[in-house]
């Protein structure tokens, strides 16, 4: 498909944001299990359900704009996760799983919330109506109320003392 129209633009890029949502909530459960902090696994856990939600809602958006959902490759999530293969297949300390897990959820957090902040200035241009929206702009606030506990987290002294103690 040749893009053409910013409705065009809009549809691919929803269309990417369904890979990565649906990604994800098989992604955030391998999390869940491998994080060896309690807290930030149950984080990932628990996003992993809103996660679900926010699939449910872009397929609502597909609804609304008379689309069937469909997912596009996103080559912004693909490398992030690249990355976490060659960490597993390098990572000698499990020590390091917090860390690295709590780092990854963070950079995946600020592509998603670039992702929505397109979908939704996409949105405003082409004068979609709130049921198109509402939903992405629900999907937008929940990543970033999910960036600030990730850096919460971070800023936490769990993991300081992991860290200080591989030093």
């Amino acid at each position: 498909m040749t893009l053409e129209t910013p409705r065009d633009l809009f549809v691919h890029e929803l269309k990417q944001m369904y890979y990565v949502e649906n990604r994800l909530v098989d992604v955030l459960e391998e999390l869940a299990t491998e994080t060896p902090d309690e807290k930030l696994a149950k984080g990932f856990s628990s996003h992993r359900d809103e996660t679900r939600q926010q699939v449910e809602r872009l397929e609502r958006v597909f609804r609304e704009i008379g689309e069937t959902p469909e997912e596009a490759e996103s080559g912004a999530l693909d490398g992030l996760l690249r990355d976490r293969e060659e960490f597993e297949r390098q990572v000698g300390s499990d020590d390091l799983k917090t860390p690295f897990n709590l780092t990854a959820g963070i950079k995946t957090e600020r592509v998603e919330i670039t992702a929505y902040q397109s979908l939704i200035t996409l949105a405003n241009e082409i004068e979609f109506d709130g049921d198109v929206k509402d939903p992405l702009e629900a999907n937008l606030d929940e990543e970033k109320d999910t960036l600030r506990s990730l850096e919460k987290i971070q800023k936490g002294s769990s993991i300081k003392n992991v860290i200080q103690n591989l030093l």
